[in-house]
Order: structure tokens, then sequence, then C-alpha cells
């Protein structure tokens, strides 16, 4: 038995308060956001929804993770160099990392 098609042409109004954008340019558009801004450690943790401690324990100070993640080797993370220093991060490579990596420590809790 062949199948029927009905071909249509459908018009939808969007109101004025909504655009239409394509999904590329809205990736552009969130990467550039936060370009050039740094995020605090309660912005990490309110982020990734864990505990500073959990994250300077299984991230942060993770030996196999230091070099990778540090910002004097091309990394997010500015470590502190003194008790009086304060951790910041770069946000599009915190970002990233959520997104993409935090999934895999994430997995080793007990």
């Amino acid at each position: 038995m062949a199948t029927q098609q009905i071909e249509a042409k459908v018009t939808i109004d969007i109101p004025d308060n909504l655009i239409l954008v394509e999904r590329v340019r809205l990736k552009e558009l969130e990467d550039k956001e936060f370009a050039g801004q740094t995020f605090t450690m309660k912005d990490f943790s309110a982020r990734a929804n864990r505990s500073s401690t959990w994250l300077k324990d299984n991230i942060l100070n993770n030996p196999s993770l230091i070099k990778k993640l540090d910002v004097e080797n091309g990394g997010w993370v500015y470590y502190p160099y003194s008790q009086s220093d304060r951790w910041l991060f770069k946000s599009q490579g915190l970002i990233e990392f959520i997104d993409n990596e935090l999934w895999k420590y994430l997995r080793r809790e007990t």
C-alpha cells in the first residue's frame, strides 16, 4: 500500500519578545557571555554542586590533573600561592570542564 502525503504551508507568528536563533549562533553568544570573566571557588562549588573541600580533594589537588589545570601551563585554574591568596578560575575553561569532564570524577564517589 502506498503512503499518502500532504504538503502544507504553515505560518507561525512569533511574539515580539522572542527571536529565532540558529543553535550555532546561540552557542557563540553563550560562549561570549563569560569571555574574560573569572570565577571564585564559591562559583565553582555552586556550578558543580559540590563542596569546595570535595573539589580540592578530587579535582584541584589531584596530582594527575594539576599540571593540566594550572594557568601557568595553559589551563583554567589559578592556584593560590599563599594562604592569603584565593582560588580563581577562567570561566570558559571551568564551564567546559563541568560540562565535559566532571562526571568522570563523580563516579569515584562512594
